[in-house]
């Protein structure tokens, strides 16, 4: 831990702290005040622990530098450009989080530069929430849904947090910004009927698998591609997987039609990914996998149930994606209790969960009939 003395023939105060190497460094702080001092130690303590991880970028060392001008001179130090800082933070998702926020995270800096055209040489500290609210309502005018708008303002919320710890930004501007009320479009869901057609539909094993999975394991479509049979133990007849979103480790005990479908998988293919042909693909794309499995449902003879999105894009209720709220349907549908539906989806919150659970009628009306008047009660009118 970084400490501060001072030498007897000296009156400023000298920081102590170790480098990467573990070599003790003594320097002087040039400060008279032993509590900027310590300040001082800690932020030089802290660059050298980032440079030992290796996470220790330019501006890192820019922001300690400029934390010990303004200890000494009372200023900041110019601080990197709108642009260039975002880069940087981009840079920092790239080497924090998966590939696909990574590209959602791009494309949200992309279009908030562009917005800000000339302005985004202006340095960090400038940005307002006057700029933000001026790219929320031009995400507004171009038509995208609220809730894409919103996504876009929380990914700069997150980017422009790091700024202020960083102390580019005395305080992050887009709290300050109202943002749209929004309501999710529903998806709609496959019976257990569907997803056999869609399984009689897919054009080979790799997408009659990868329908298996996504339908009895209730796991996301990015996950279901990339899972191996590293993932697969057939005798215990388990799927264990990190789920990518959430980063949770998920165990899921395999239905006998998964454990039958992936018994004949393995008569050809009992080694690496699951689904070879199409392993570590991307969802997006007009060649991507989402629309990949929009024409198996157009090929089963199912609805896509397409609707008028709540932006200007049109909206599919039934996607791959379905799959899992099929899943989740299903269990509550068998009476399967919400906690142990949580544990197999990976759902953290019990309100996104039931967001994905759609009772069919059967059981509401099975349950209305249950009840019965209390003992003794009056049954008359």
């Amino acid at each position: 831990m970084a400490t501060v003395f001072k030498r007897p023939t000296s009156r400023f105060w000298n920081a102590c702290y170790r480098d990467r190497h573990g070599v003790l460094k003594r320097p002087s702080t040039k400060l008279t005040d032993k509590a900027a001092a310590s300040r001082m130690a800690t932020d030089l303590e802290n660059v050298e622990r980032m440079a030992k991880a290796g996470n220790a970028g330019t501006f890192q060392f820019q922001a300690v530098v400029n934390r010990v001008a303004k200890e000494i001179n009372g200023e900041d130090l110019p601080s990197p450009s709108i642009q260039a800082y975002l880069h940087d933070y981009l840079d920092h998702v790239r080497r924090n989080n998966a590939p696909a926020t990574l590209e959602r995270y791009q494309n949200t800096v992309k279009l908030f530069l562009a917005n800000l055209g000339k302005a985004a040489t202006q340095p960090v500290r400038n940005v307002s929430p006057v700029m933000i609210e001026h790219f929320l309502n031009h995400r507004r005018d171009a038509g995208c849904a609220p809730k894409t708008a919103i996504v876009d303002i929380k990914t700069l919320s997150s980017a422009f947090k790091r700024a202020e710890n960083l102390r580019y930004l005395d305080r992050n501007p887009v709290p300050a910004v109202r943002l749209p009320k929004s309501t999710s479009s529903e998806r709609e869901i496959f019976t257990m009927e569907e997803v056999d057609l869609l399984v009689a539909a897919a054009p080979n094993l790799d997408w009659q698998t990868l329908i298996h999975l996504g339908f009895y394991l209730g796991a996301r479509l990015g996950d279901c591609v990339s899972m191996t049979w590293d993932n697969v133990d057939l005798v215990k007849g388990l799927i264990f997987f990190l789920q990518k979103k959430t980063g949770k480790i998920v165990v899921v005990p395999m239905h006998p039609q998964l454990i039958n479908h992936l018994h004949h998988v393995s008569a050809t293919n009992a080694d690496g990914p699951l689904c070879p042909t199409i392993f570590g693909k991307t969802p997006g794309g007009q060649h991507g996998l989402s629309e990949g499995f929009k024409r198996i449902v157009k090929r089963s003879g199912l609805d896509l149930m397409v609707v008028k999105g709540k932006g200007s894009r049109n909206f599919t209720k039934r996607t791959f994606h379905s799959l899992r709220h099929s899943f989740s349907s299903a269990l509550a549908n068998a009476g399967v209790s919400e906690e142990i539906r949580m544990k197999l989806t990976g759902h953290r919150s019990s309100d996104i969960h039931r967001k994905y659970t759609h009772m069919s009628m059967a059981p509401l009306k099975e349950a209305i009939d249950s009840l019965r008047p209390a003992p003794g009660a009056n049954s008359a009118s």
